[in-house]
């Protein structure tokens, strides 16, 4: 499974979520956080800040079964998140600041450049642009 099939499943669930490495902080620069439904009493979120994307992962499948669905799917394997851990902490190492976000009603969101930009189809059509935004 790729990064990408990984968060757009997850979101079947009817959550947000989102991706963030944070190259100005000294430490734990990754955050994913996973949310579902503004409605108070519905309200669910898994928060992870750590060191590298797989913790991240790591603790965010640990939640999600939490909520009802089947999630028989969730230990496979990612096959490219390490290349993507790559190309964050690159970004992140020059100080961006770099999100991505994916919602059912949103789809892929970027948040880059100091900027928000919107309707990407795939986390690749958005980390491109992203990267091409920040002149890279």
């Amino acid at each position: 499974m790729l990064l990408g099939e990984f968060v757009e499943r997850v979101a079947l669930a009817g959550v947000v979520f989102m991706i963030k490495m944070d190259g100005p902080r000294p430490s734990n620069k990754w955050t994913l956080h996973v949310s579902k439904s503004p409605q108070p009493e519905d309200y669910w979120v898994a928060r992870s800040d750590c060191a590298r994307l797989e913790q991240g992962l790591t603790r965010v499948r640990k939640r999600l079964p939490e909520l009802p669905g089947d999630w028989s799917w969730l230990d496979e394997p990612i096959e490219d998140a390490d290349a993507y851990a790559d190309v964050f902490e690159e970004i992140g190492a020059t100080g961006e600041l770099f999100i991505v976000q994916y919602g059912l009603a949103s789809k892929w969101v970027l948040f880059a450049a100091k900027g928000k930009f919107e309707g990407y189809a795939s986390l690749d059509e958005c980390v491109e642009d992203g990267l091409a935004k920040l002149g890279w």
